[in-house]
């Protein structure tokens, strides 16, 4: 990368992800479905000239990521509870992740969890420059959050970004953890995700999936059905994480074949699949997130910043 003009291409995610957000914010009302917040926010990216890096999460309490609505989902906005909030959006493959976690009836111990991830994310911004190790990272987001009295969680934590890849290799711990001693230069663009909890700070896998992802196509063994179908996955979703909404909605699969269907590509290892996530022992957890990237000469951007 010679110019600046794949920055342009991150900040234009950005604007699609903050336009969801606010959507999000102003939908989120107890009673609400969870599939029309899914729907609305996804369509608000489309409509601000974006593609989707990930279906949305809407995440619950214990449950700290991964849950994004099925189709025909019944799931509804409680009366209270932490309701991480988690959107993507891409520009020509160039990626934007921001999460926040709505206090739903403003309980004040809950607000406690998102201040002290709040806190631990903007002590990571602050420190985002070129020369600083990843987990030094690690190390004030950790900080931030053992002074409200909560746990970070420990085996969940920030990503680096390429295009049209969102985990692409090093890891932004959520405490000090040296082996990720990565260190930050010009160019780069990370997804910063500070998680909070009462809990241990450990994440388990659910048994339910709900995100799918495509990985590598297979021939053998396959019938034509499966073929044609395994080529609409890869065309309309590349490598990047999707719901089998989209699948639905695009009319890509019959309605009664999709989840038989994933199922055979999971089984082929043709998909992978994005468990939920939960707090070993079901204490709330909060998330906040942004997306930060160095343009060529260092200096830093928060591109989901409202």
């Amino acid at each position: 990368m010679t110019d600046n003009n794949f920055i342009q291409d991150y900040i234009k995610a950005g604007k699609g992800v903050i336009a969801a957000k606010k959507l999000a914010r102003k939908l989120t009302k107890p009673g609400t479905l969870f599939l029309e917040i899914a729907n609305r926010c996804e369509a608000e990216i489309i409509k601000n000239g974006c593609g989707f890096s990930f279906p949305i999460n809407m995440s619950l309490n214990e449950i700290a990521a991964h849950y994004s609505p099925p189709i025909d989902d019944q799931t509804i906005v409680p009366e209270k509870g932490l309701l991480k909030i988690d959107i993507g959006a891409h520009y020509n493959g160039y990626i934007a992740d921001s999460a926040f976690t709505i206090n739903i009836d403003e309980d004040p111990k809950l607000q406690n969890y998102i201040e002290a991830a709040k806190e631990g994310l903007e002590a990571a911004i602050q420190l985002f420059t070129p020369g600083v190790k990843l987990y030094e990272l690690g190390e004030v987001i950790a900080q931030k959050i053992i002074n409200r009295g909560l746990r970070p969680i420990t085996n969940l934590g920030g990503h680096e970004l390429k295009q049209y890849n969102l985990h692409a290799g090093p890891f932004i711990p959520n405490y000090k953890e040296k082996m990720h001693n990565q260190v930050l230069k010009p160019g780069d663009a990370y997804a910063c995700e500070p998680f909070a909890t009462s809990g241990i700070g450990k994440v388990e896998n659910g048994r339910d999936a709900y995100i799918f992802r495509f990985v590598k196509r297979i021939k053998k063994n396959m019938s034509y059905e499966h073929l044609a179908y395994m080529n609409k996955i890869e065309k309309n979703f590349k490598h990047l994480p999707f719901s089998p909404r989209w699948i639905e909605n695009n009319n890509l699969i019959s309605k009664n074949k999709i989840q038989r269907t994933l199922e055979t590509f999971i089984g082929k290892k043709i998909l992978d699949k994005y468990s939920i996530l939960l707090e070993k022992t079901r204490e709330p957890v909060a998330q906040e997130e942004h997306t930060i990237i160095l343009d060529l000469e260092g200096n830093k951007i928060v591109t989901t910043r409202e």
